[in-house]
């Protein structure tokens, strides 16, 4: 008999595993199980299993369990009085079972025989010494990974689950969570001499936010990282820990983390040791019995995640069961193999669920590992709960806000599921089962997405995917991108349908224990269409009754819905009155909260439940834990309680829970479905949600959260204005970090109003610049927001004329908002004031921000120069300072002004380290603006295919963003791969759809396209009717001016216009030596072979070929020869 306490209590014979029947009675074996052998007096015991406070009489209670657990554990024992496993001895009672028959002592032994190995070599690996002679070599290596992995993986859940928080359990607990974390190192230490860099990673990165102040697992994690070729980030992790250690303790980082970053920043972290081929693992007593035969080597895994709770067999599904147990295989197999995905679809209780357990009791017994997300039906659940879940499987954790809180911290966390799921199919076979995916949250769907998209199709990892979800209501949204993504991957499609007459007829016969006959089977199956869920609850009712009295109703239950409002009828009116509270709570409940709820004690509602449990309306699902067996029985229960007497079991329920950890949405829906009554408890509550949200990166539900939390202030008569800007400005946060900056206006504009209403200087500044913060383009698409500018220069007015940070800011900002209405003059008086103002306060994170916003707000030609010193210093501070989003930032806007002034070295620098930072935390709107400046470049060189490759990922994050310029910019790149590969004609097509006075004057453009393509006459009609749009673009000068400009003094040139040409030259001038550029996009060519067309209308021929001969070297220098053979060919048609 093997006795498993590492999670809830288990325990398994050769045959399977044992029903050791309620809690009570498995709490009685694990307190047994905690003395190891030792007798155990009755008041200890007594103590250990009703924690601390037995009920009177417990003497003959607790003989009562004593004598049911004998029966369980010995079935066929004949002798009266004590076993032989649990024996009466003074002062109590004792258990008799081999140590290695105990998980809790099996784990410790193998952990301590491996540690006394892996220790020295840890050792060595940590301060970067050579392995001490007598190391295991890499067959040794093997074994001990695989040893330490099956004792890790005898852990099912917290030790002594049944026994709460007594002191004794609780001391035990804790001594063995700190072998399990030692265990751990040891494993991680191994395998980084394996070369297993990756999985170690990922699992490290749990094992530190779980365990912050364990310094070799920071080692370990820094060196896995460094030799997966990924120093920065071991360089981040090495800095993260000496923050942590500085905060909690005020210590600076030990030996070892010294001698690690000295190896990281000296690129001497490879691992020596080879990794050899696999090796036999030592075995280590599992608490479940080992499956008979298994294709992947053996390992201790914990029971399946939801085992099978029907006590009838799976009828009618041999095909559908058959085409998905010959995917297990071929995944197993590995060789020449792809990852495999399920599409599971089909209408409520069809079978999708127990077709996907039966599937994963079938991998189980081939070794593979299981990891299951169930997405729930109750909208108070956690954003990203079914990955919560899978992750958990797999021993890590969602990623949390820690991680960053930019607008690329979402993508980040996503692919740091992905890449825990990958990392743990590389390891070994896994199946991935999503179930319920109709009630799935946006961002876990998503995740769902990108792991297919991330996995390739020669892939190293041995991962089938199943997703179940109803078919009706057909997909919309992110589940339709989901099923089309799974399409691509040609995922198996299998729609279930109902079940055979004779399959019905046998499902029936085992759940009503009479056979039905053939007659009645058919009716079955014709009244029930074959649903499994609607058959089983009319065998159930046929059983508490009639089936032929049943089968001959004149109106008989034509759905499921009847069915099962009939047999809730059967049960007593207590336990219908306690299933109601239960379905406001959810389909899943704990015990306490019920009773709370119920305001019955614990007692008394397990008594009430019972009735359900053994009708099989409700199941155990842990300890004080339960579901209701299906989605239908609850929605059934929930709709027969009146919405009145509902809204106030929601308010109860809200009351219950409020407080309690990671419960914040479940009380928001909660406080929401109470009533207008509550309207005070529910807009917090609904703000609190979407922080909790907000911290795994949940912004569609975060979005949503808000917007109840607004419309529940609207109905709040209490709330504040402070309150409204709170909410407000979480509002604005998290649409940044959506990307979704074309809603920030909106907001801007309520929270300034917000602000003004409550003259509050603080919360006006932080509204005025809530559309600009953040941004690497100018905001205002092309105008002036008078609203937010009123509100910057009220705030100026209103601030003492003092250096602080409120006035740098505000002094930006306003920079920023009137860059389309204002004097070029005007705004770099108030940039460069303010940073002055920034350098004077001597704030290094003030300093960036502002140079960054700066350079924007002055953003022209002429200050190219200025600009890019401006870059270069912050990107130096940035890196300094670690701040990412900073340094990318700082790059994509230095890689322009090197652009625009021809340096290209500068220009290639900042592309490469930007755009290899932007993508390492996904911040797209740099990715974005980086690929607008690098199109126009590639095009200039000729290299056509990377334009191609730029534009489309330009196309897929303008899909998902909505950022001021971004189509524009799209529009532009477009525009340069045609012009450069001859496409006018098509560029001009593009433009002639686009309003002239949009974001940029479309004027210049059109003209110049006109007169490249020979239609002077029609550009002279141009020139007439859009004079006006032509002068206004020679009296502005923004970022777009350069080009604009150049694109006049072409058209001049083609149209012989000498006035125009002495307009645009005199524009011109002053930027000779650069490149014509439109912003971060479009560059058409040098300044100067612009100029030379302009001075050769207006008769100048030795200005003409000087500017000529200047162009042709310039691009010659810059290594663009697109852009070279165009001067030579604009040189031959000037004659110079």
């Amino acid at each position: 008999m093997r006795i498993g306490v590492l999670g809830t209590t288990v325990a398994a014979d050769d045959s399977g595993p044992v029903t050791l029947g309620g809690p009570k009675q498995r709490a009685l074996l694990a307190a047994l199980a905690l003395h190891r052998g030792r007798a155990v007096s009755v008041d200890t015991l007594a103590d250990l299993v009703w924690d601390g406070a037995p009920p009177p009489g417990v003497s003959g209670t607790l003989q009562g369990y004593v004598a049911g657990l004998r029966r369980a554990l010995e079935p066929g024992r004949t002798t009266r009085g004590g076993g032989t496993l649990l024996v009466t001895e003074q002062p109590g009672y004792a258990l008799r079972v081999s140590d290695s028959d105990l998980d809790t002592v099996a784990f410790e032994t193998a952990v301590a025989s491996a540690h006394a190995l892996v220790a020295p070599v840890a050792d060595a690996l940590c301060h970067g010494r050579p392995l001490p002679s007598g190391s295991p070599d890499a067959g040794g290596l093997n074994e001990l990974y695989a040893s330490l992995e099956q004792a890790l993986a005898l852990w099912r859940g917290v030790p002594f689950a049944e026994l709460g928080e007594v002191a004794a359990a609780a001391g035990e607990r804790a001594r063995l969570e700190e072998l399990r974390v030692l265990a751990s190192e040891d494993r991680a230490a191994v395998g980084i001499l394996l070369g297993l860099h990756a999985t170690v990673a990922a699992e490290l990165d749990a094992l530190t936010r779980a365990h912050p102040l364990r310094e070799r697992a920071w080692a370990l994690r820094a060196l896995a990282l460094a030799a997966s070729g990924r120093q920065a980030d071991a360089l981040a992790v090495l800095r993260e820990v000496r923050d942590v250690l500085d905060e909690e303790l005020g210590l600076e980082p030990g030996p070892e983390l010294r001698a690690v970053q000295t190896a990281v920043l000296r690129q001497e972290t490879s691992a020596a040791v080879p990794a050899p081929a696999p090796a036999t693992p030592a075995p280590v007593p599992a608490p479940v019995p080992a499956p008979a035969a298994a294709t992947v080597e053996a390992e201790a895994q914990a029971p399946l995640p939801f085992p099978s709770l029907w006590p009838w067999s799976l009828a009618g599904r041999d095909e559908e069961l058959a085409a998905l147990t010959a995917l297990v295989d071929r995944v197993v197999a590995g060789a020449g193999s792809s990852p495999a995905f399920v599409a599971l679809t089909g209408e409520p209780g069809i079978g999708k669920s127990r077709l996907s357990i039966e599937l994963a009791q079938y991998a189980d017994s081939l070794g593979v590992s299981i990891a299951w997300g169930r997405c729930s039906q109750d909208d108070g659940a956690p954003a990203l709960w079914p990955w919560a879940t899978v992750l958990e499987r797999l021993g890590s954790a969602l990623p949390s806000a820690a991680d960053g809180d930019d607008e690329g911290a979402a993508f980040r966390a996503w692919e740091s599921v992905v890449q825990t799921v990958l990392a743990a199919a590389e390891k070994r076979p896994l199946l991935l089962v999503l179930d319920d995916l109709h009630w799935a949250d946006t961002s876990s769907l998503r995740v769902l997405r990108l792991l297919t998209e991330a996995v390739a199709q020669e892939s190293p990892v041995r991962l089938l995917v199943v997703a179940t979800w109803r078919e009706h209501p057909v997909p919309t949204g992110a589940l339709a991108e989901v099923a089309e993504a799974l399409a691509r991957k040609h995922a198996l499609r299998l729609q279930l349908r109902g079940i055979s007459a004779e399959a019905a007829a046998q499902v029936f016969a085992q759940v009503a224990e009479t056979d039905p006959g053939d007659t009645d089977a058919d009716t079955l199956r014709q009244r029930t269409e074959g649903n499994p869920f609607f058959l089983v609850e009319y065998a159930r009712l046929a059983k508490d009754g009639d089936l032929a009295a049943l089968v001959a109703e004149g109106r008989p239950p034509a759905a499921v819905h009847e069915v099962l409002t009939r047999r809730l009828a059967h049960l007593d009116e207590g336990t219908q009155d306690l299933l109601q509270t239960a379905s406001v709570l959810g389909r899943i409940f704990d015990l306490g909260t019920l009773a709370e709820v119920a305001r019955v004690d614990d007692d008394a509602a397990l008594d009430l439940l019972d009735p359900a449990i053994e009708a099989g309306l409700v199941a155990e699902d842990g300890i004080d834990r339960f579901r209701f067996n299906h989605a239908l029985v609850r929605d059934t229960v929930l709709s027969g309680l009146p919405q009145s007497r509902r809204a106030r079991v929601h308010a109860r329920a809200a009351e219950a829970l409020t407080g309690r950890a990671h419960r914040e949405t479940e009380v928001a829906r909660h406080w929401l479905s109470a009533g207008p009554r509550y309207v005070a408890q529910a807009w917090p509550a609904a703000q609190a949600a979407a922080r909790s949200a907000t911290a795994v990166f949940a912004y569609v539900e975060a979005l949503e959260m808000l917007e109840h939390a607004l419309n529940a202030q609207d109905e709040d008569a209490a709330s504040t204005p402070a309150d409204r800007f709170g909410v407000l400005n979480d509002l604005a946060d998290v649409l940044r970090r959506a990307g979704r900056w074309m809603e920030l206006r909106e907001v801007a504009h309520e929270a300034i109003e917000v602000a003004e209403d409550a003259d509050d200087i603080d919360l006006l500044i932080r509204a005025g610049a809530m559309t600009s913060t953040g941004a690497l383009w100018t905001p205002g698409g092309g105008g002036v927001d008078d609203v937010i500018v009123a509100a910057l220069r009220s705030a100026l007015d209103r601030l003492p004329a003092d250096d602080e940070a409120r006035r740098c800011r505000v002094m930006v900002s306003l920079a920023g908002e009137i860059y389309y209405g204002a004097s070029p003059q005007e705004r770099e008086a108030l940039a460069e004031e303010a940073v002055a103002m920034a350098r004077r306060l001597g704030d290094p994170g003030l300093l960036v921000n502002i140079l960054i916003r700066a350079v924007i707000a002055i953003w022209r030609g002429a200050n190219a120069r200025e600009r890019l010193d401006m870059m270069t210093e912050a990107a130096q501070i940035a890196r300094e300072r670690g701040d990412a989003v900073g340094l990318v930032s700082a790059l994509a806007l230095r890689a322009e002004a090197a652009g625009e002034l021809g340096e290209v070295a500068i220009l290639d620098e900042c592309l490469v380290e930007g755009r290899a930072e932007a993508d390492r935390i996904r911040h797209v709107y740099a990715q974005l603006v980086l690929d607008s400046i690098e199109v126009s470049w590639l095009a200039l060189r000729g290299d056509f295919d990377g334009v191609a490759k730029r534009i489309g990922e330009m196309g897929e994050i303008g899909q998902v963003v909505t950022i001021p310029g971004a189509q524009e910019s799209i529009a532009g790149a477009l525009m340069m791969q045609a012009l450069w590969q001859g496409g006018e004609a098509d560029v001009l097509a593009a433009l002639e759809t686009m309003p002239v006075d949009g974001l940029v004057n479309t004027a210049p453009p059109v003209l110049v396209i006109l007169c490249r393509l020979g239609r002077l006459d029609d550009a002279r009609a141009y020139l007439s009717s859009h004079r006006e749009h032509l002068d206004r673009a020679l009296g502005v000068d923004t970022w777009y001016s350069p080009m604009a400009w150049s694109m006049i003094a072409e058209a001049a040139s083609h149209l012989s216009d000498p006035d125009l040409a002495a307009a645009a030259y005199e524009r011109l001038v002053g930027l000779t030596g650069q490149f014509a550029c439109a912003g971060t996009g479009s560059a058409i060519g040098p300044v100067d072979m612009f100029l030379a067309m302009a001075a050769h209308t207006a008769g100048q021929d030795d200005l003409t070929a000087r500017h000529a001969d200047q162009a042709v070297s310039q691009c010659e220098a810059w290594a663009v020869p697109l852009a070279r053979d165009w001067c030579v060919r604009e040189r031959e048609r000037l004659g110079v």
